[in-house]
């Protein structure tokens, strides 16, 4: 096992040629059927259940397609050498359990394609739902000046940009590397001239840097750590593994960043803006409840929503 996590950090994520619809083999070609067989077997016996999705993100990689150009049967693809060699070392990577996002190198997330890095948190499918919920509140609003507290690839502020161009977004992050990474899939998505993003530990007393320690805002997002530090033995290797834990850590109960989020909204939104969160589905009820007995007079809770599953995830919050 740690030779195939050796093996698969070292990977590049730049598939090298293109890909070629054929009916019949060529000299040097080899049928992706045929270059599929046995890895369903591997990847099961690592614990990989999905395995058709799997294998269709790396042939649509490998091949530099589009994942929604390319048939669900292979029968008429095929790889050349150089792309047979690639699509075997992604798939080691993929046993050894690295995320399909850190193997291809980019991510869609609703409907912008982000670059993806190793160190960096990869957003799950609910954190689109969240970014629509918001979306959705924000649409006849004539300008709104956001803040995201935690921005990590930028996935959120960055498609609340390209959805809604009233918004001008402000992001801190505590990570040097998700800072240089959101900076950059800006600049990619050319939205680099309403997105600025400070690298910045949120702490008591110091809940913003030294440059917005005065700003306010209409709008303030964030996905803060919410995973108890008792569950992370419960957590998939992908996550152990591959993924900053810092990320992922709320502490005892879960909330330990988002109570930090509170204080900074008490500071850092105008009168009638509103905090959006996205939590853990145990924690709105339990935010109800801080909100009453804390910041009374500061804060109101405004409601929680549901994700696709039926679970209780996503929280507005009002400043008095």
């Amino acid at each position: 096992m740690l030779g195939h996590l050796t093996r698969s950090l070292r990977l590049t994520s730049r598939a090298l040629t293109h890909c070629n619809y054929v009916t019949n083999s060529t000299a040097g070609q080899i049928p992706v059927t045929k270059a599929l067989e046995g890895w369903a077997e591997k990847l099961k016996a690592a614990g990989i259940e999905d395995t058709e999705f799997n294998f269709k993100c790396i042939v649509s990689h490998v091949l530099k397609k589009k994942f929604n150009t390319v048939p669900d049967s292979f029968d008429r693809l095929q790889f050349d050498s150089s792309q047979h060699a690639d699509f075997e070392r992604f798939l080691e990577a993929r046993c050894a359990r690295m995320p399909l996002q850190h193997i291809i190198g980019e991510w869609d997330f609703m409907d912008l394609t982000l670059k993806t890095a190793p160190t960096v948190f990869i957003p799950r499918p609910e954190t689109e739902e969240f970014v629509r919920l918001v979306i959705e509140n924000y649409k006849d609003v004539k300008h709104v000046n956001m803040l995201e507290v935690g921005c990590g690839s930028g996935a959120m502020s960055l498609a609340m940009l390209h959805a809604l161009p009233q918004v001008v977004s402000t992001a801190i992050e505590r990570s040097k590397a998700a800072t240089v990474l959101a900076a950059e899939n800006a600049q990619l998505l050319g939205l680099q001239d309403r997105f600025e993003v400070h690298n910045h530990t949120m702490e008591e007393d110091k809940y913003m840097p030294d440059k917005l320690k005065d700003k306010k805002y209409d709008l303030i997002i964030s996905n803060p750590p919410y995973v108890k530090t008792e569950e992370f033995q419960f957590l998939h290797p992908e996550v152990v593994v591959y993924e900053n834990l810092n990320a992922l850590d709320g502490g005892s109960d879960g909330l330990r960043v988002a109570r930090l989020v509170f204080e900074l909204a008490c500071r850092h939104l105008h009168p009638g803006g509103k905090l959006w969160l996205e939590l853990g589905n145990e924690h709105p009820p339990l935010v109800k409840t801080i909100m009453n007995l804390k910041y009374e007079g500061r804060l109101k809770y405004i409601g929680s929503y549901y994700d696709q599953y039926k679970r209780e995830r996503f929280v507005q919050i009002e400043k008095a």
